[in-house]
């Protein structure tokens, strides 16, 4: 008897809503290994309402108890028009992404295609991060399926939004980008890093191409040397100076930022918002380049997550600096730090056709929202949502995940419920996955969870 029999309980039609033709489709995974293809449905006690081709379309429930995740489909996102990008960080460890649109005592309001206006409450939000609009090519990682992997099997896998490496090997994706583009991650280690990524391959089954840029990290030091083959000839050669990057050696999870022109053959690379190095390749047109990027684990565990490749427009960004200067530290307020790098201190009030207001001893200052950096939200009265059963975990395509309560999936939406924004109705073409009983630590494991 097929195992998903016992995880399966026949209901009756009218239990379901009228399934629409645009109704996306996913993949129920469970911590067996099972696989279950299909339209997801009504959330109800018994569980989640789903119809599958397996069952001749007929509705069923599954019991949610086992169940990991449900992966949806890849579906067409809208491009962002607003010309910022906010990141607003919570206190459960959530990142929700849109416009920052109003400021409140009570809220702070977040403007998104795929879930409406949302009023987060202040007290769980703590950073807020204001990054330019660029055209995402990619966001993710992911499925694995979508991406070729050499080296040891098995080295690569996607847990919990994360490409994790548990053994020596490459994993690489192709993907067209234009001459001037804008590449980040986040990357986390143990111990000490040797870590490689490989820029506009020409192979993507291998981890020593013959055409590409190749950037190496052995713990602290970094430097890129360019691989080339043209014809009879090729070769290798380092580029510009090593770098020495403190926060390799000092932490074990960085952001990574890689701005590069290839008309230039300019890189610049950035390690949590300060500029770290800039390299020049003297001759950028030498060599038979492709458009694969690799990552290669040379030492392991890894884990890289919140990548995302854009169109990047020439200017690169000032160093970030959470530091207040020191002839404001008496000054009273919350500290935004600005685009070129300035900082003002004040008392944020509300924000109106796209101006913040700031209160300061030098009197109110208006602030554009696309000329700030960063908002401290930090509260003495923080507080986190509190964790209930129910609870699913929401990862968006472009980045960042939201936690709440699924109650229904219907005509390509998805509602739920948050302590931190209240009810909400969701556009499904936004998340990537859901996760499933995430806070069951047997499950963690199966999915990656926290421990290496």
């Amino acid at each position: 008897m097929n195992r998903l029999t016992v995880i399966l309980l026949s209901i009756p039609c009218l239990a379901l809503h009228a399934w629409s033709q645009d109704q996306p489709e996913g993949q129920a995974v469970f911590a067996n290994g099972d696989r279950l293809s299909g339209i997801p449905g009504a959330m109800t006690e018994e569980g989640l309402a789903w119809t599958a081709d397996l069952l001749l379309h007929q509705p069923s429930t599954i019991k949610v108890d086992s169940l990991l995740e449900v992966r949806l489909q890849g579906m067409t996102t809208p491009a962002n028009e607003a010309g910022h990008e906010a990141l607003l960080s919570l206190t459960n460890g959530d990142t929700i992404r849109g416009e920052f649109f109003d400021l409140t005592e009570e809220y702070v309001t977040l403007k998104t295609w795929y879930g409406g206006e949302l009023n987060i409450k202040r007290s769980m939000a703590s950073d807020l991060e204001i990054v330019r609009s660029e055209q995402a090519l990619y966001t993710g990682p992911d499925a694995i399926e979508n991406w070729t992997l050499s080296g040891e099997e098995g080295a690569w896998s996607i847990a919990n939004g994360q490409l994790v490496s548990r053994l020596g090997g490459s994993i690489a994706h192709q993907l067209e980008l234009p001459d001037k583009c804008h590449l980040s991650f986040d990357l986390a280690w143990r111990n000490n890093l040797k870590f490689r990524l490989l820029l506009y391959s020409d192979e993507g089954d291998t981890s020593t191409p013959d055409n590409c840029y190749d950037l190496v990290c052995q713990r602290r030091f970094v430097y890129l040397r360019k691989k080339w083959a043209t014809g009879a000839s090729g070769g290798t050669k380092t580029i510009g100076q090593p770098a020495n990057i403190p926060e390799l050696a000092d932490h074990e999870k960085v952001h990574l930022d890689f701005y590069v022109d290839r008309a230039t053959g300019t890189i610049a690379f950035y390690v949590d918002g300060r500029q770290a190095q800039i390299w020049a390749d003297d001759d950028p047109k030498l060599g038979d380049f492709g458009n694969w990027f690799h990552f290669v684990a040379e030492e392991y565990p890894l884990r890289i997550s919140s990548i995302r490749a854009s169109a990047w427009v020439g200017d690169l960004p000032e160093n970030s600096d959470p530091e207040a200067p020191e002839d404001a530290l008496d000054e009273e307020g919350q500290i935004i730090l600005l685009q070129n790098g300035d900082t003002v201190i004040g008392k944020v009030g509300g924000v109106k056709d796209g101006i913040l207001t700031i209160a300061s001893k030098h009197g109110d200052i208006p602030v554009p929202v696309q000329r700030m950096r960063a908002l401290d939200l930090t509260s003495k009265d923080f507080e986190e949502p509190i964790r209930k059963k129910g609870d699913v975990r929401g990862w968006l395509r472009e980045g960042g995940r939201i936690t709440f309560r699924l109650d229904s999936f219907r005509d390509g939406k998805m509602v739920g419920y948050s302590q931190t924004f209240g009810d909400a109705t969701f556009d499904l073409r936004a998340f990537s996955r859901l996760e499933f009983n995430i806070y069951n630590e047997d499950l963690d494991h199966l999915r990656g969870g926290p421990d290496w």
